[in-house]
């Protein structure tokens, strides 16, 4: 899922997705596993049927994922050939919107975790639960019991399952241990707290030689994992009221705005049109917060580990989520689309690190993940990942969710990062303008 994009200070939620190796595309073309002639979102009275895809990511990834179509293909020939049609650079949402509109909408698509639950609303995805319920004893992937309960917080609407999820990435820490054997530290233990983390970060960092501890931009690592460590949150059960300025997400703010006090991460200045995990891989952060499937496995003169996050009073972590729906007015056999659509769920989850399936999950190890050594996840990252996994949670996600970034951003990042608000300003100023966005 690797893309390389340069991180704005502006814009909180497209770095996000940076550091968790997240492509969010631009511009619509069709990748072609095989080669139908049947317009897109068409049906057919004539065997075979075509379902069209609409996916995002990069040429590399793009291909790895016509491999898993073509075999999909090769099993139902006859029954229906599925065509994708891949959005490789940025502004998929908007791409999708506008299909929504003009009644062009690929028959499956990829939906962002923060979607799900808006495109239900508006009545554009299909109601799976008739299908769950029918198919769920026939395969893994139709069963919702079979997931990780986080990973589908998002894809219900009025109790029905609009959407499944294709991967769960949980957010871990990389680390250089070429560093920490440098500074005659001991290398993160699962365990480990937020009182551990400054105290190497401090040993680690030397500014004369533009080397820092951790890095912490305008909108990634997510300060939600810091206030979730110390038992806070963004809102309250219902999601109809900010709780921003607690004792606990005070603390979770307090230690960000530390971070820059104790000198261990680089100014923001610096971070300004740079790509953040080439800073990593340069050697010039000792530590940084990532998706667990970033990859950095040989980078520039070490081979980058992974732990999970430190805890302040419990473990904590971001969960990256994506999802695959159905189009609720695709003219294709409903049976049809939810057979390709089980089909396409099967498939990337033994591609996808972390595939969502706790079954899927625990044999980590056996999924092919092209580029790193023996083409499998390295050995040593298999326990945090998937202890990261049992506890990470999806950001709240409300309904206005572009005005959530540019709060958190503005309120929140920039003032802390800066130096120029304490963490009760930024707290009492977010948690206002987060309610106001609520009504």
């Amino acid at each position: 899922m690797k893309r390389s994009t340069k991180i704005s200070s502006a814009i909180a939620g497209a770095a996000v997705l940076v550091a968790l190796g997240i492509a969010v595309p631009t511009a619509l073309h069709r990748s072609t596993a095989t080669t139908p002639s049947k317009p897109a979102g068409s049906a057919s009275t004539a065997s075979p049927v075509t379902i069209t895809l609409g996916t995002w990511g990069g040429a590399q990834e793009n291909q790895q994922l016509l491999q898993i179509i073509n075999k999909i293909n090769q099993k139902y020939k006859g029954k229906f050939v599925i065509e994708d049609y891949n959005v490789p650079g940025g502004n998929y949402d908007q791409k999708l919107n506008t299909e929504f509109a003009a009644g062009t909408a690929p028959d499956i698509f990829y939906v962002d975790d923060s979607l799900a639950q808006t495109y239900a609303s508006e009545g554009v995805l299909l109601d799976l639960t008739q299908y769950i319920n029918q198919f769920k004893s026939k395969s893994l992937v139709a069963n919702p019991s079979n997931y990780y309960p986080n990973t589908l917080v998002d894809v219900r609407y009025n109790g029905h399952y609009y959407a499944l999820p294709w991967i769960a990435q949980p957010v871990v820490m990389y680390y250089n241990p070429k560093l920490f054997q440098q500074a005659h530290l001991p290398m993160p233990s699962p365990n480990w707290t937020w009182q551990d983390f400054m105290r190497d970060a401090k040993k680690l960092t030397n500014p004369s030689k533009g080397i820092y501890g951790y890095l912490q931009s305008n909108g990634w690592p997510p300060v939600e994992m810091y206030i979730w460590s110390y038992g806070g949150d963004i809102y309250n059960a219902s999601k109809t009221k900010a709780l921003l300025n607690t004792p606990a997400d005070i603390k979770g703010l307090t230690l960000m705005a530390d971070m820059v006090k104790e000198g261990v991460v680089p100014p923001l200045a610096k971070l300004a049109n740079v790509d953040i995990e080439d800073l990593f891989r340069q050697g010039r952060v000792a530590m940084f917060a990532g998706g667990a499937a970033d990859g950095n496995y040989d980078t520039n003169g070490f081979t980058a580990k992974i732990q999970q996050m430190p805890m302040g009073t419990t473990h904590a972590t971001d969960l990256y989520i994506a999802d695959l729906a159905i189009n609720a007015h695709s003219k294709v056999p409903k049976e049809d689309l939810y057979l390709a659509y089980t089909a396409l769920l099967e498939g990337i989850d033994h591609w996808k690190i972390v595939p969502p399936v706790k079954q899927y999950a625990a044999n980590l190890q056996d999924i092919v993940v092209p580029g790193a050594p023996g083409n499998h996840t390295p050995s040593d990252r298999i326990q945090p990942i998937l202890e990261s996994l049992k506890y990470a949670k999806v950001i709240p996600v409300v309904k206005n969710m572009a005005n959530y970034w540019n709060i958190m951003s503005n309120d929140i990042y920039q003032p802390l990062l800066l130096g120029q608000m304490t963490p009760q300003q930024a707290a009492a100023k977010a948690e206002q303008d987060l309610n106001a966005n609520l009504k």
